[in-house]
């Protein structure tokens, strides 16, 4: 399943829109006057970085040239990116799209969060931001924008960084200021998920690759916080999820086109080595590994719309040292379910999984995988992440821009969702430092 194919920056001039018409009791149409907004409303960035602001129109006017401004310090280029001060502010970000159709949201430049608390991230696909939130308020702490379709995101928790796939680039985010460097780009490439491999490596999928070409890259942060490649592997054809054992030194890449899930192991070089491989259903999507039960969990993010007669969506199990599948494509309740995102807590011996095409997330218990539980979420739940310290699974629901929590131990949600950036598919927790 393919991500929604917006673009990174606001384009300047909005193009074919049309009049939201309803029927008079005439008969005759009825055009309703325009609805313009600057998002986000009441936005925060960190000091230093930029963040991108776009717009919505609705409604009886005709295409315009979008002119932003702003009021206070900083600046805003012609596609709405916003590069805050260095020190705490507060400005007014402004976009006219003239006909006298005008609006504004306030921004304020922050300091970069304390590390006394948890924080979650959440990177948004559409706009290119990563969202922080104090994970136990859930207040926003701020924001940046890289100018990339930011997708996976893991923290290194020694380094104290952030490592986001975004198109051709890997990008390394000091969670001390909040600023980022990014690798050189990767020809040919659009990086997908991420995952923290042994000896300091970290991977990334790409999911433009082809059976021929590098499907897993590798990466290394240099002494300078620089990430640089180190090495690729074939991994199948688009090659999407990535999860790897405790120790990092094993790791499984699910490719949507092969059906396919590959075993790769990786060796103090930062070159990866392929030990095994299963065929899976159609199109494996997500995938989480289970070491206590010795298994290997994969979502088939598949309709009969997309393949026909041979889809089989659902979840499967496979042997994590023979790579056997272990008994039928278990079935998410309907054929429409669109799993998708797939995640393991080891101590209460429960899986999560995401079906995007229902909204909601189905819990097993492992290893008997009986249903225990249906939890609610927005539109297009996408890649959860669990929480094993605090007991909270974090689900992005990328088509509502929101992010929900639940208790995994009471299967029930955690408090009000978090408004975040457009198109959210990822979320991590950067945890507290110890004291």
């Amino acid at each position: 399943m393919t991500r929604a194919a917006a673009a990174l920056l606001v384009v300047a001039t909005i193009a074919g829109i049309g009049m939201l018409e309803c029927s008079r009791s005439g008969g005759q149409p009825q055009s309703f006057p325009a609805r313009f907004a600057v998002l986000p409303k009441d936005a925060k960035v960190f000091a230093g970085d930029t963040l991108q602001f776009r717009t919505s129109l609705v409604g009886d006017a005709a295409p315009a040239a979008i002119a932003w401004s702003v009021v206070g310090p900083g600046s805003v280029n012609a596609s709405g990116a916003y590069e805050s001060p260095a020190l705490p502010a507060t400005a007014e970000v402004v976009a006219d799209a003239g006909h006298g159709i005008t609006d504004a949201s306030s921004v304020a430049t922050v300091r970069p969060p304390s590390a006394g608390v948890d924080h979650l991230l959440s990177t948004c696909y559409d706009d290119g931001t990563v969202s922080v939130f104090d994970a136990r308020a859930r207040d926003l702490a701020g924001a940046f924008s890289i100018g990339a379709h930011a997708a996976g995101i893991i923290v290194d928790r020694t380094a104290q960084r952030a490592l986001v796939a975004a198109d051709d680039r890997l990008f390394a985010v000091d969670l001390r200021s909040m600023r980022w460097q990014a690798s050189a780009p990767v020809p040919g490439a659009r990086l997908s998920e991420v995952a923290e491999l042994a000896y300091g490596y970290v991977a990334a999928t790409d999911n433009l690759a082809s059976p021929e070409t590098g499907g897993v890259r590798i990466f290394r942060i240099n002494s300078a916080g620089v990430p640089q490649l180190v090495s690729s592997a074939r991994a199948g054809d688009t090659p999407e999820g990535i999860a790897a054992t405790v120790d990092h030194k094993t790791f499984f890449v699910t490719a949507i086109n092969s059906n396919t899930v590959t075993r790769f192991a990786i060796d103090r070089s930062g070159v990866a080595r392929r030990t095994g491989v299963a065929t899976t259903a159609t199109r494996p999507f997500g995938v989480a590994v289970d070491e206590r039960h010795q298994l290997l969990f994969v979502a088939d993010n598949d309709t009969p719309r997309l393949s026909g007669a041979r889809a089989n969506p659902g979840l499967e199990r496979f042997s994590l040292t023979s790579m056997h599948r272990i008994g039928d494509v278990i079935s998410m309740g309907s054929k429409a379910a669109l799993p998708l995102g797939v995640v393991v807590d080891h101590e209460l011996s429960r899986l999560f999984v995401t079906n995007e095409g229902l909204a909601n997330v189905n819990v097993f218990s492992i290893p008997s995988m009986r249903r225990i539980a249906t939890l609610d979420t927005d539109l297009t739940p996408w890649l959860p992440y669990l929480d094993e310290a605090a007991h909270r699974l974090y689900v992005p629901n990328a088509r509502a821009n929101t992010v929900a929590a639940f208790d995994t131990r009471a299967l029930h949600e955690a408090g009000p969702r978090m408004q975040t950036c457009a198109y959210p598919t990822a979320v991590t927790v950067w945890p507290k430092r110890k004291s």
